[in-house]
């Protein structure tokens, strides 16, 4: 998980890098003294502690910029004026810090803001797994982290993905063999990735997002015992 800190002040950026490298202890904090020093680095954190009043850019504008390139993770703004927040809604900020930022409340939004990731599986630092497939005459490589389920109607396979539906000729057994242990076949017609996974009965698996699944009878005992398995997996990891 990266964790960074952009403030012009850079006391207070240092401050804030060890505070939250002992509430996080894995993970890597980066630091940033201005806007355009965060928009040019290479690699851009899960979480992201932003302070809204900094010479050059602001931190809006550098929200906004960020947010136009489609970084969707945890956005945290820091300001020393709350009436500032007003003006940041269609940002998508996940909290505001007040200065000066109060060791408690820090730790309460940085335990939550990693509890969002976790839910969601975006915690980048993972090592992905890909499989590639054929949608025409178009080759395209596909990040399981990325993949909800799959299905198959009227001959084809549909990759429902986080931000867009992929629809290939195959077959879904195919698709089973290649995806490993943490998706599971619950229906003839419908495989789940079970990281996305909200609730589940005998008749049906809910998805994050609100998708609602039918699981076969036959097949719920397996699913049970494969989710238990995946579930034990995620906390040894």
């Amino acid at each position: 998980m990266r964790i960074a800190i952009c403030d012009d002040e850079k006391r207070i950026c240092a401050i804030l890098a060890e505070k939250a490298g002992k509430i996080c202890p894995g993970a890597e904090i980066m630091t940033y003294a201005s806007g355009e020093e965060l928009l040019g680095a290479d690699i851009l954190p899960d979480i992201l502690l932003l302070d809204i009043k900094m010479p050059g850019m602001s931190g809006m504008d550098v929200a906004r910029t960020l947010r136009d390139k489609d970084w969707r993770k945890i956005l945290i703004f820091i300001t020393g004026e709350e009436d500032q927040v007003f003006n940041s809604f269609d940002l998508q900020a996940f909290h505001f810090l007040v200065k000066p930022v109060a060791d408690e409340k820090l730790k309460e939004v940085l335990d939550n803001a990693q509890k969002e990731l976790e839910r969601y599986g975006d915690i980048s630092g993972k090592q992905d797994k890909y499989i590639e497939i054929q949608s025409g005459t178009a080759h395209i490589r596909i990040n399981l982290s990325q993949l909800l389920y799959a299905e198959v109607y009227d001959r084809k396979t549909i990759l429902h993905m986080k931000k867009e539906n992929i629809e290939y000729y195959g077959q879904l057994s195919v698709l089973e063999n290649l995806v490993g242990k943490d998706f599971y076949r619950i229906h003839r017609s419908y495989l789940v990735n079970m990281k996305y996974v909200e609730r589940y009965d005998r008749t049906s698996v809910t998805l994050t997002g609100g998708d609602n699944i039918p699981i076969s009878r036959r097949e719920y005992d397996g699913f049970l015992k494969a989710y238990l398995e995946y579930s034990r997996r995620r906390i040894d990891s």
